[in-house]
């Protein structure tokens, strides 16, 4: 009978051993699984965090701004600014009209004589197109253009008179110089060009009022 026990001892023991093992095993295999599970976790998280990068190129406004008109038989006429540029802008010109001489451009010379209004030529300005005289001797037009937009007209006709005292050697010269700076913020034009923004649209230039003509 003491044998029989411990050879039955022995095979039980053996038995316990060998059932012992797939446990093992596959504890083994678990946590294998779950390191790979965990590798594999965060590779795919990684990945969802990066992205295709994204050149963006920013290009600054353009503030441009022309002159358009019709000139027929010694008539200058419907002058107007265009607002050439991008962005919408203000826009403002000056009227330079002197005796200019009649060689090439490259030679050319201003008189010292200065032409005389209403004697020596005449000017009309467009009423009511929103056009004001500022105290600095510019026209300010009082509202923002937008692009490939135009002011109102600035001046109805120019023309030079009949009995002008036209000095040997010159022609009239009406130059019309405009020039224009961005809408937006009103600070801008305000600091730049000394000029009053009221509910976006210019009311005063250098504390002047006075409407073109």
């Amino acid at each position: 009978m003491m044998k029989n026990e411990q050879y039955d001892g022995k095979y039980l023991q053996s038995e316990h051993k060998q059932l012992r093992r797939p446990k093992r095993l596959a504890t083994l295999l678990v946590s294998l699984l779950l390191v790979l599970g965990v590798a594999v976790g965060g590779t795919v998280a990684f990945l969802s965090t990066r992205t295709d990068s994204k050149v963006n190129t920013f290009t600054p406004s353009e503030v441009t701004c022309a002159v358009t008109e019709t000139f027929e038989n010694n008539v200058k006429s419907r002058v107007a600014v265009q607002n050439t540029g991008d962005t919408t802008a203000f826009i403002r010109a000056a009227i330079n009209v002197t005796w200019m001489s009649n060689q090439d451009a490259a030679n050319q010379t201003v008189s010292a004589k200065v032409p005389v209004k209403d004697k020596d030529y005449s000017i009309t300005f467009a009423k009511n197109t929103n056009w004001i005289k500022g105290a600095d001797g510019y026209y300010y037009y009082q509202l923002p253009v937008d692009p490939q937009g135009s002011t109102g007209e600035l001046i109805k006709e120019c023309k030079l008179q009949e009995n002008a005292s036209v000095p040997d050697g010159y022609h009239l010269s009406v130059e019309i110089v405009a020039s224009a700076i961005q809408s937006a913020p009103y600070s801008v034009v305000q600091s730049m060009w000394h000029v009053t923004v009221e509910d976006g649209k210019i009311t005063r230039a250098n504390g002047s009022e006075v409407t073109g003509g």
